[in-house]
């Protein structure tokens, strides 16, 4: 008897239910890789060799460029609390007078740069690497000025001289950033835990204005979290931003559309403002033109 010849697969008796097996597999595999990025272990940065030589030229470049600048995020939050996570961009803070500066070097030193969102947000990259250039926020409750760059840190990086956003800085940022898809309130608690609670409390105050709510919530986390270390939170002030939010709420001067939910998750709360007529406050004026001058 002859045999049969098993038929080899191709795509044209490939399956639907195979296809979507296949894609299963794929986003699981996805999924499962962000998971493992985003496990939180002490350690050190840990970067491909043409990743570290990027970031060092990219550093050069800042630093003849005479633009002032501090390094956040990852390397910031390991130079604080030993915490590394993988990362695949680095960002840079600097004031929106001076991204052209930084714009004009970086070039020259054979990076490619673009305004992103030209309230807040420029790139630069290089290869597959990226470094965000962000002289604003998002939310535009915060200014990126002299006063976030006062009281940053001298390091070396990548055999580099830089310096290191303030500690209250980067935790007056990470008080707005409490959304599904991101949140940073694990930093908040690991920024409070690595200083014992020794932090300018009237600094963060001061950057997060008429939203000191947020770190309210961030204290009353904080004891939750580690109720070994009540003694880190301060107490008097816990009290104070209570008060304030009770009498605040007695007085309820707010009108029934005022809403600051997109202030700490633009995703989540899109519904209320554009399908239930919520304000957005997030809209902020143009700092930049799409050269990076500042307008």
């Amino acid at each position: 008897m002859q045999k049969m010849k098993a038929e080899e697969p191709n795509e044209k008796n490939i399956s639907i239910s195979d296809c979507e097996r296949i894609a299963r597999e794929l986003i699981g595999a996805t999924e499962q890789m962000e998971s493992q990025r985003n496990i939180t272990r002490e350690g050190e940065p840990v970067l491909e060799p043409e990743q570290e030589e990027i970031y060092r030229q990219l550093l050069e470049a800042l630093n003849r460029s005479g633009a002032q600048y501090v390094i956040a995020a990852a390397f910031a939050r390991h130079a604080y609390t030993k915490i590394w996570r993988p990362t695949k961009d680095l960002d840079v803070f600097l004031k929106p007078a001076d991204l052209i500066l930084a714009f004009r070097s970086l070039r020259e030193a054979g990076f490619n740069v673009e305004v992103v969102q030209n309230h807040w947000l420029a790139k630069a990259w290089k290869g597959n690497y990226f470094v965000d250039l962000i002289f604003g926020m998002g939310h535009n409750q915060i200014k990126v000025d002299d006063d976030m760059l006062a009281g940053s840190q001298e390091i070396e990086l990548f055999g580099e001289p830089t310096r290191l956003i303030a500690i209250e800085e980067m935790l007056a940022a990470a008080c707005f950033i409490k959304g599904r898809k991101r949140s940073d309130i694990p930093d908040s608690m690991h920024l409070i835990l690595a200083t014992e609670g020794n932090l300018d409390w009237d600094r963060i105050l001061r950057r997060l204005g008429d939203n000191r709510e947020l770190l309210l919530v961030d204290l009353i986390l904080f004891g939750y979290v580690y109720p070994g270390h009540i003694d880190y939170i301060p107490v008097n002030l816990v009290r104070q931003l209570f008060e304030e939010m009770m009498e605040t709420w007695k007085v309820n001067n707010a009108l029934p559309h005022e809403f600051r939910g997109t202030l700490i998750d633009p995703f989540s709360y899109t519904v209320d403002v554009r399908d239930w007529g919520y304000e957005d406050r997030r809209k902020a004026r143009p700092l930049v033109n799409k050269h990076g001058e500042l307008l």
